[in-house]
C-alpha cells in the first residue's frame, strides 16, 4: 500500500487523478461513490495508508470511517466552478446545483458575476437529492440544467435532465497531494517526538505522573508504576485522587507556583516530589509530578560526594564562557587555545580582576586533561604558614593540631589534572624552592614524611606584578621565574578590551544580577551604558560587576547615568578612605587623594578633560570643581 490513496467518486475525477497521480512514486487512486468507499477506507487503513484524499460526501463519509488516517477533502476551485456555469448556461438560465456543502460553497456568488439564475440546493445524501427534484418536477418548476458532483449527476440522467459534472481540475488534484505529504511529514515528526517521550519517561528512574484540568491521568511511566503499584493501563485516564491516595498534585491546577522538593508518604515509603503547574496563555491546563525514593537520592549523594574528595576540583568556565568580542580578547582566548593543546607550564599575567582563573579553567577544560579535576590555590588568602602543608599535604603527626591519618596535599589532589597558583608572586621565598622542585621533578613529599609521591599534573601560574621586577627585589627566586614562564598569557584589561566589550559584559552581568534578585524590570539606559564604557576600570571585570550589582539593588526601574556617577565616586571615596586608613602617616586628606587620582587620569589622557571625565564616569564640570576646590 501506498502513502497516500486517492478515492474518487466519478470516472473523469479518477482519471484526472491518476494522471497527476503519475507523477509521484507514492499515491494510489482507485473509483469508489459514497458508501462504496468505506470498505476502501477501511483496508487501507489496516495497510498502513497514511492519508486518503477524497471530495464531497465520499470525503465526509470515509473521515467518519477511518479514525487514525488524516483525509484531505479536495476543494473545487473558483476556476472549476465558473467553467461548469460557463458551460451550463449552454442549456439555458435557471440552473440547479445539487451537491454537498463542501463542494458547491460559494457558487452563490457567481450569479451577478455571470447574470444566472443560479438555484443552490445542499445535501448530505442521495435520498435528499432525489426528493429535492421530485419537488421541481411536481411543482412544475421548469429545469433547464442540474450542475453538481457524482450524486447530481446520476439523478439528472434518471429524470432525463440536462446535466453538467463539476470536477476537480488536475491543479486541486496535485495541490491536495502536495497537503497530504505536507500532512505525513508532519504526522511522523509528531509520532517520533511521542516516541522519543515515552523512550525518556520510561528510561528515567524518577515516577512521572501528569493529569488534565479534569484531574484525569494523562501521562504514567514505567517508574510510576512500579513505585505506586498500579499498572499503566489501569492509571490512564482515570482520576489522580482514585490512584494515589493523600495526592496534593489537583491542587496545584489552582495555582501557578512550583512545588518543589516536597516530602510525601505513600504507605512505608517516603519519597521526594515535585509538582508543576503546566501552563498555556497564563492558563493552568494539567499539571506534573515526578518521585523519586528518598533512599534513592542519598544514593545518588553517596556517589557525588566519593567522587568530589575536594571542594573545588571542577573547572566550571570554558572559552565559550569567556564573553567578549574585542579584537584583544579574541587574540588571547586563540592564543590560550594554543597552549590548551600542550602540558607545559603556563604564566597567566594581567592586572587584578581580568578574569585569569577563568582563562586557567578554559585552558583545562580544553585539554587533554579535561577529565582530571582542577585546584584552584589562592596563594595569598592562605597563611604561609599553612600553605606548605595545603599543597604537599602531611603525615599523622606531623605537628601539633595535624589530622591523625594525615592529609593529601592539594598537588596530590590535582592528579592527573591541572593546578592554579593564583598570585604565585606571594607565596614565601623558602617554600618557592619546594615549589621549584615540584616542577622539576614532578613529585611531592608530604610535611613530616620520608615518602616521595609522583604525581602527574600541568601547573598554571597567575600573577598580577612584574615578576623580573619582584625577582630583582629579591622577592622571588630567578630559577622558578623562568620555570613558570614557560608559555605566557597576557589577558587584556577591560579599558584595553574597548567599548563593546564593556557593553556586552554590562548586559550579562545586569540580566545574572537582576534574576538573581527578582528585578527583571531594571534595565542599563543609554546614558548609564556610555558612562560605563568612558571609566577607567581600575578594578576591571571584577569591579564592573560589583558596580553593575549595586546599582541593580538601588535601582527599580531604569539605570541612569547619573546613578553610574554617584557608585563610581562612592567606589572612589571608599577607596581613598582605605588609602588613608592604611597609611596613618599619611597627611594628605581624602580630596587631595581625589585629586592625585584624577590628575594621574589626566595625565594618561594628556592634558585632555573630556576624556578624563569619560574615563573617571563624572561630568566634565564635576571635574573642574574638584580640580579648583568649588
Amino acid at each position: 500500500m501506498k502513502n497516500i490513496l486517492i478515492i474518487a467518486p466519478h470516472f473523469k475525477i479518477e482519471y484526472t487523478a491518476k494522471k497527476v497521480a503519475a507523477r509521484y512514486n507514492d499515491v494510489d487512486v482507485k473509483l469508489a461513490l459514497l458508501n462504496q468507499s468505506i470498505k476502501i477506507a477501511r483496508l487501507a487503513e489496516k495497510e498502513g495508508v497514511e492519508a486518503i484524499i477524497s471530495r464531497g460526501g465520499t470525503a465526509s463519509i470515509i473521515e467518519n470511517t477511518v479514525q487514525s488516517v488524516p483525509v484531505i477533502k479536495m476543494e473545487v476551485s473558483p476556476y472549476d466552478l465558473i467553467n461548469a456555469v460557463y458551460t451550463a448556461k449552454k442549456y439555458g438560465s435557471n440552473i440547479f446545483i445539487i451537491g454537498f456543502q463542501n463542494i458547491i460553497e460559494g457558487v452563490g456568488l457567481l450569479r451577478k458575476i455571470l447574470n444566472v439564475n443560479i438555484h443552490i440546493y445542499y445535501i448530505n445524501d442521495e435520498h435528499d437529492g432525489e426528493r429535492y427534484i421530485k419537488n421541481l418536477i411536481n411543482s412544475g418548476e421548469k429545469i433547464d440544467v442540474i450542475l453538481g458532483g457524482t450524486v447530481a449527476e446520476n439523478l439528472a440522467l434518471k429524470y432525463n435532465i440536462p446535466t453538467v459534472l463539476l470536477e476537480t481540475s488536475a491543479v486541486t488534484v496535485d495541490s491536495s497531494i502536495k497537503e497530504a505529504r505536507r500532512i505525513i511529514k508532519s504526522t511522523r515528526k509528531e509520532k517520533q517526538k511521542t516516541e522519543q517521550f515515552k523512550a525518556i519517561l520510561n528510561y528515567i528512574s524518577e515516577g512521572v505522573v501528569s493529569i488534565d484540568y479534569t484531574k484525569r491521568v494523562i501521562t504514567f511511566n514505567s517508574a510510576a508504576s512500579k513505585m505506586l503499584g498500579i499498572p499503566i493501563e489501569k492509571a490512564l485516564g482515570h482520576p489522580v485522587d482514585e490512584l494515589i491516595p493523600n495526592t496534593m498534585l489537583p491542587e496545584v491546577l489552582n495555582q501557578t507556583e512550583s512545588e518543589l522538593g516536597q516530602l510525601f508518604q505513600i504507605g512505608k515509603t517516603q519519597i521526594v516530589t515535585n509538582r508543576v503547574p503546566v501552563i498555556i496563555n497564563n492558563k493552568t491546563i494539567g499539571a506534573v509530578e515526578t518521585f523519586q525514593h528518598i533512599t534513592k537520592i542519598q544514593e545518588y549523594e553517596e556517589k557525588i560526594r566519593g567522587k568530589l574528595l575536594y571542594k573545588g576540583n571542577i573547572a566550571k568556565y570554558s572559552f565559550s564562557e569567556i564573553i567578549g568580542e574585542s579584537e584583544a580578547l579574541i587574540k588571547t582566548k586563540e592564543r590560550a587555545k594554543m597552549y590548551a593543546g600542550t602540558d607545559s607550564t603556563v604564566l597567566i599575567v594581567g592586572e587584578s580582576g581580568v578574569g585569569k582563573e577563568m582563562f586557567a579553567q578554559a585552558i583545562h577544560l580544553e585539554s587533554r586533561r579535561k577529565k582530571g579535576p582542577f585546584v584552584a590555590v589562592n596563594c595569598t588568602a592562605i597563611s604561609q604558614n599553612l600553605l606548605e602543608s595545603e599543597l604537599f599535604g602531611y603525615d599523622e603527626g606531623a605537628f601539633t593540631g595535624a589530622k591523625k591519618a594525615g592529609k593529601a596535599g592539594l598537588f596530590t589532589e590535582a592528579h592527573g589534572g591541572t593546578i592554579f597558583l593564583d598570585e604565585v608572586e606571594d607565596i614565601d621565598i623558602e617554600l618557592q624552592g619546594k615549589l621549584l622542585r615540584v616542577i622539576q621533578e614532578r613529585e611531592v613529599r608530604p610535611v613530616g614524611s620520608n615518602r616521595v609521591i609522583p604525581i602527574d599534573i600541568r601547573i598554571i601560574a597567575a600573577t598580577n606584578k612584574n615578576l623580573l621586577i619582584e625577582v630583582e627585589n629579591g622577592k622571588f627566586r630567578r630559577d622558578l621565574y623562568y620555570r613558570l614562564d614557560v608559555l605566557r598569557l597576557k589577558v587584556p584589561s577591560l579599558r584595553d578590551r574597548g567599548k563593546d566589550d564593556i557593553k556586552l559584559l554590562s548586559s550579562y552581568f545586569e540580566d545574572k544580577i537582576s534574576s538573581r534578585y527578582n528585578k527583571k524590570s531594571v534595565k542599563i539606559s543609554n546614558d548609564a551604558l556610555d558612562k560605563l564604557q568612558h571609566y577607567h576600570w581600575p578594578g576591571n571585570i571584577r569591579e564592573l560587576e560589583n558596580i553593575i550589582e549595586s546599582l541593580v539593588v538601588l535601582n527599580d526601574s531604569v539605570i541612569t547615568g547619573e546613578d553610574v556617577e554617584k557608585i563610581i565616586d562612592e567606589k572612589l571615596e571608599g577607596k581613598n578612605s582605605e588609602c588613608e586608613e592604611n597609611n596613618s602617616d599619611h597627611t594628605d586628606d581624602l580630596e587631595e587623594v581625589k585629586k592625585r587620582h584624577i590628575n594621574k587620569v589626566l595625565d594618561e589622557c594628556r592634558g585632555n578633560r573630556t576624556l578624563a571625565a569619560s574615563r573617571l564616569g563624572i561630568s566634565r564640570t564635576q571635574l573642574w570643581r574638584i580640580l579648583n576646590d568649588k
